[in-house]
């Protein structure tokens, strides 16, 4: 079985307004923000969750605002005579062939919240279910993927609910092989798996309105790796596209998606590969999708969603920012796919620190559930940078008030080394989005604050940088 630590190394391994003018902020207010959280929510792996564990991280999101999940469903977890080589004698489109009940709890609660719940359909799978039937990886059968996909959308298939293909396919971890002969290959075996499982969703369980996003792809591949592809690379080779953006008439036609699914994580400040696509070069996704629509392999307008994306803290020692710097890179990568038209989700990956360092530390909390300073950030996100240029820049602060179900008033806040004063107060949108330009203030930390049902909160503080780090981050 893959583990959250082994799918991390895997991952690593490649790596203005006015002058005190305030606004509500106009941008994406349509835009989903998904979390995941498997350690705390879905009973599998090495840290099954419990009906504690559901019960408080549910609470979790109540009290951050969240309203909508993201779940990795993997067909292993629920398939039937997973590790035999044969195929059992049962009817696979049907719910009741399989073994639900370590989702059910999180998919059900979440659906009847009202919540947006976006299910990946993924590795590992069933051994009868490959063409070598000895692994979980290795060429899985699109026909019997189309099967598990029709039962899974006939299991759990609400207007609420929207469906991807697969998780991180251009990872060896996920799907193999990457390559053959020297030759990428996932791409075409990805392609025939999205279209098995597509078609199982919207055809043969009838759910012919419901989004099945593609993609889900790790952000970073690598020169001469046998185990990923470049996420650009990958993708367009899936589509049919040659080198040059045409379309390979050969290897199929025009594909229908309804989104594409990506991973913007960045842990390494070395330099990239121009076929990588992280949180600070999502433009490479919108020209990417322009390029591929101009020749017809997928319909114009396509929108991006950033389904799996955190900001690696301590206690990692290698990868790992400090607890300030963690919620200010990631409050700059969140104001980023903000005011980018395209991105129509964004998402937190991990409530909870995985247990092992070398894992997954991205949570708002550490796996003893202690508080990062990341989980209040999250609810009340604020972000500040240098507006214009010159030596004494003013400061563009972009804020949201995650709790927010209307438009509500935030008081923010300034201080240059002594207490915090106030500076405005400030209308948000519907959405808790808000914007303020300061002049420049030498030593400036800026937070705000706002009523709520709990009483006042205060946002942590944020100093103004410029590009995608803070000083000092580690």
């Amino acid at each position: 079985m893959i583990t959250l630590k082994s799918a991390l190394r895997s991952l690593l391994a490649a790596f203005a307004l006015l002058v005190l003018g305030g606004s509500s902020a106009h941008a994406a207010t349509n835009q989903t923000v998904f979390f995941e959280a498997p350690r705390d929510l879905t009973a599998v792996g090495s840290q099954p969750s419990t009906d504690a564990t559901r019960a408080a991280a549910f609470a979790d999101f109540e009290r951050l605002g969240v309203k909508a999940l993201r779940v990795n469903l993997r067909w292993y977890d629920v398939a039937p005579d997973r590790d035999l080589a044969t195929k059992p004698s049962v009817d696979l489109t049907q719910p009741g062939s399989y073994n639900w009940s370590p989702y059910t709890s999180v998919i059900d609660t979440a659906k009847a919240k009202g919540w947006t719940l976006l299910i990946s359909l993924s590795a590992p799978v069933p051994k009868w279910a490959t063409a070598s039937k000895a692994d979980n990886y290795l060429r899985p059968v699109p026909a019997e993927f189309k099967a598990f996909a029709t039962a899974a959308a006939r299991q759990f298939g609400a207007p609420n609910v929207i469906w991807s293909i697969w998780n991180e396919p251009n990872l060896e971890t996920f799907l193999k092989p990457q390559l053959s002969g020297g030759k990428p290959v996932s791409p075409a075996i990805y392609r025939e798996l999205y279209v098995a499982g597509r078609d199982g969703i919207k055809v043969d369980a009838g759910l012919s309105t419901t989004k099945v996003l593609f993609g889900e792809t790790a952000p970073v591949g690598g020169a001469g790796l046998r185990d990923r592809i470049y996420p650009l690379q990958f993708l367009r080779e899936a589509l049919c596209l040659t080198t040059k953006y045409k379309l390979d008439s050969k290897c199929g036609g025009k594909l229908e998606i309804d989104g594409l699914a990506h991973h913007p994580y960045q842990f390494s400040n070395g330099k990239l590969n121009a076929q990588d696509a992280t949180y600070r070069s999502m433009s490479r996704l919108v020209s990417f999708l322009d390029k591929a629509a101009k020749d017809r392999a997928i319909a114009a307008g396509v929108p991006i969603y950033l389904t799996e994306f955190g900001i690696q803290s301590k206690p990692d020692l290698l990868w790992g920012f400090n607890y300030v710097a963690q919620y200010e890179v990631r409050a700059r990568a969140e104001r980023a796919a903000f005011y980018n038209k395209r991105v129509k989700g964004f998402s937190q990956y991990l409530l909870t620190d995985d247990v092992d360092t070398g894992g997954f530390q991205t949570g708002l909390r550490l796996a003893t559930g202690k508080a990062k300073p990341a989980y209040n950030a999250f609810r009340l996100t604020l972000d500040a940078k240098p507006a214009g240029g010159g030596k004494k820049p003013n400061t563009s602060l972009w804020g949201l008030v995650r709790t927010a179900t209307a438009a509500t008033t935030v008081t923010v806040q300034v201080s240059t080394g002594g207490a915090f004063k106030k500076l405005k107060a400030v209308k948000t949108n519907r959405i808790g989005a808000f914007t303020l330009t300061d002049k420049y203030r030498k030593g400036a930390r800026y937070r705000y604050q706002v009523a709520t049902t709990e009483g006042t909160l205060t946002s942590p503080y944020v100093v103004p940088f410029s590009g995608w780090l803070p000083p000092n981050p580690k």
